[in-house]
């Protein structure tokens, strides 16, 4: 213990105390190293009290990370005294899109955990939604931070769970209350409503609301789809379940559960039994031919009459234009936000602004904007804009474009979406729908906790 090692290169000269911890390091005495701390506080060049402190808490950091390097075994103080360092550590570590700690996210609700073979890793982390578009990069930083820190490469198990989505802009207990009884049981546990809408159409707005909802159920979100254009409903077109029958709910009379297929919830008045008494309700069903208050009073069953159940967003596929059943919605819920669906001819752009400045109005911002049928390519390789190159990017900042597709066509026709069926020669077209539903990801997120997404 006593062996001098004043001459060593890389060691303060007049510290023999320093020496004493490092000998004891090398010979894995712990008793040893202990007294060496103990002298190491006494030195006269150390005679600050902060000093010695940080000194302390430094050394006995090395120890344990010593230990732990060379696979000796650690008692359960130090376990336990290691388990809390790293789960301080990671509760540090900041989202990469939110730019707040997970500390201060809540997203640690467990601390890390050293398995008993001192070799595995275990931690939880909760978050509101999987709709987290880097969520690999924080799992990335969260197995850096902990290798850095123990200066080896440990297996890192990360159990990501999600806690029971909520209705946002609900930031008191009184606010809660008063909003789910408006909403009422079928949307209890809804955390966003999201419309996506166009102002002239024929652009492939629900199209885009199909492939957009089963790209977000893909990448692990807890999606719904609600049709709400009743007097046309497209969605037992796109979308053809192997079980299309609308069920009573048992939460309350006249409550009914959506269609379950392939990860998404689902419903439209063209799944409803013609037998309803509603006009047009059926596939085959005839024209919806009602007035204003009736339509809206259609709107609100289909969508405060359904079980919705645990959804992390429910997709409202709304009817073109800027009338009253986009008025009742937007009455009706608090829309987190909105995608706009156009095609880049002038006339359609002219309208698609109007409908921006529309739901800016109300409240909702539009969290993206899609110029389907923007261009083409040829057998030659060469990209055609036949309806221009005007865009939408200064009213915007997520602008995607769509290519004219004979795929996505075919998709619609076979009642399987592009973002199912996946064929390999799609790659563009699911380029950007994953880019979308990234984007909008995105907008939640931010939304969700109350930031400003600039």
């Amino acid at each position: 213990p006593q062996t001098n090692c004043t001459n060593h290169p890389t060691l303060p000269q007049s510290s023999d105390a320093m020496a004493i911890i490092v000998g004891q390091l090398v010979r894995r005495d712990r008793v040893g190293l202990l007294h060496g701390i103990f002298s190491f506080k006494r030195c006269s060049n150390f005679s600050s009290p902060t000093l010695n402190r940080q000194a302390i808490n430094n050394l006995s950091s090395l120890s344990l990370v010593y230990q732990t390097r060379a696979k000796t075994s650690l008692s359960r103080r130090e376990v336990a005294a290691l388990e809390d360092d790293l789960t301080k550590a990671v509760g540090e570590l900041k989202d990469p899109i939110l730019l707040k700690t997970l500390k201060t996210l809540g997203w640690l609700p467990k601390r890390l955990v050293v398995r008993d073979d001192n070799e595995t890793l275990s931690l939880t982390i909760q978050l509101p939604s999987l709709l987290h578009p880097a969520l690999d990069d924080l799992k990335s930083e969260i197995q850096t931070k902990i290798n850095d820190l123990l200066k080896k490469d440990y297996k890192l198990e990360i159990d990501v769970q999600t806690s029971k989505p909520f209705p946002i802009y609900t930031s008191s207990s009184d606010q809660r209350t008063e909003y789910l009884k408006q909403l009422g049981p079928g949307l209890a546990n809804v955390s966003h409503c999201m419309a996506v809408y166009s102002c002239k159409g024929g652009v492939g707005k629900s199209t885009l609301a199909v492939n957009l909802a089963y790209e977000m159920a893909r990448i692990g979100g807890r999606v719904g789809l609600l049709d709400v254009d009743i007097y046309g409903p497209s969605l037992p077109i796109l979308v053809k379940p192997d079980d299309a029958a609308v069920r009573q709910s048992a939460i309350g009379p006249g409550m009914v559960k959506p269609i379950e297929h392939r990860g998404v919830k689902l419903l439209s008045l063209g799944y409803v039994s013609p037998d309803s008494g509603v006009p047009g309700s059926g596939e085959a069903g005839g024209a919806a031919v009602m007035r204003g208050p009736m339509a809206g009073r259609v709107v609100t069953q289909l969508l405060k009459g359904t079980e919705w159940g645990d959804l992390d967003v429910l997709i409202l596929d709304l009817p073109p234009g800027t009338g009253d059943v986009q008025l009742a919605i937007c009455q009706d819920l608090r829309l987190t936000g909105a995608v706009a669906v156009t095609t880049p001819s002038k006339l359609a752009l002219a309208d698609a602004k109007k409908g921006i400045d529309m739901f800016t109005s109300l409240g909702v911002p539009t969290l993206a904007v899609v110029e389907n049928m923007s261009y083409f390519v040829c057998d030659g390789g060469g990209k055609h804009y036949p309806f221009g190159k005007a865009g939408l990017e200064e009213d915007t900042k997520n602008v995607f474009r769509l290519p004219i597709s004979t795929l996505t066509n075919e998709s619609n026709d076979s009642g399987v979406p592009l973002a199912l069926a996946r064929p390999s020669d799609a790659t563009e077209e699911l380029f950007v729908i994953e880019g979308l539903a990234a984007a909008v990801s995105r907008e939640l997120l931010i939304a969700q906790h109350g930031l400003d997404s600039d």
